[in-house]
């Protein structure tokens, strides 16, 4: 199976997930490693994205974005974008604006592939919803709350910003799903590596939570209790 580290939320320009990011490095098993980023969710504007290229450099990864909005990449190339990296990591933004290009453009079936592949899979926001069945994002109209259906290579409904009211609001309309959900606070990011869940965090802390369908929808903290999600 391969690894996942979706966050939550958190800053890079005041350094609070840097050891979350050098935890991404880590997990590849390179002495330095090469960092894809795809900021298709921000519509490939990487204005304000200095600090996550500076975190992963300053750490000793090689960091290149791949812009997907560009038409002049072929699927080959992006495709050999994608499996030539030992890490991807996806920005946040508007999740159905980048699932619609990533499924348009092939990065969705590359991504597949590369998470098969044992390439670290991670992001911030959109770019952790994204690796989940579905996605609770703000990306409807006027920027209401909607679900998006992602790439499924986890089972489960993520919901990111836990720590924010407004998208604690997740925890009533999970059960619209049918599925079970996951809330990740900022500074907290959920890892699936090896076939077993676990939660990091960057210095400033943070919580998951997990709700089980088959409980009535309880809201259970995954922190506290990594065995919850090695239930389902």
């Amino acid at each position: 199976m391969g690894t996942i580290v979706a966050l939550g939320g958190g800053r890079f320009d005041n350094g609070e997930m840097t050891d979350v990011a050098a935890q991404i490095l880590r997990f590849t098993g390179k002495a330095r490693p090469k960092v894809l980023f795809l900021p298709t969710a921000g519509y490939d504007d990487m204005q304000g994205d200095e600090p996550i290229r500076d975190t992963f450099l300053s750490l000793g990864a090689a960091f290149e974005p791949l812009l997907l909005t560009d038409e002049t990449f072929t699927r080959a190339q992006i495709e050999d974008a994608i499996l030539e990296s030992d890490a991807v990591y996806a920005g946040g933004g508007d999740l159905r604006f980048l699932m619609d290009t990533w499924t348009r453009t092939g990065a969705a079936d590359a991504l597949r592939r590369a998470y098969g592949k044992g390439i670290v899979l991670s992001g911030l926001s959109s770019g952790a919803m994204c690796w989940f069945t579905r996605g609770y994002d703000d990306c409807g109209p006027d920027h209401s709350f909607v679900f998006v259906d992602c790439l499924g290579l986890l089972p489960h409904v993520y919901c990111p910003h836990y720590t924010s009211e407004v998208w604690q609001r997740f925890g009533g309309r999970i059960a619209e799903t049918g599925l079970c959900g996951i809330g990740v606070e900022d500074g907290a990011a959920l890892v699936f590596r090896d076939g077993a869940y676990s939660v990091v965090t960057g210095n400033e802390g943070g919580d998951a939570f997990f709700y089980d369908k088959s409980d009535a929808y309880r809201k259970l903290c995954i922190t506290r209790d990594a065995s919850i999600l090695a239930r389902t």
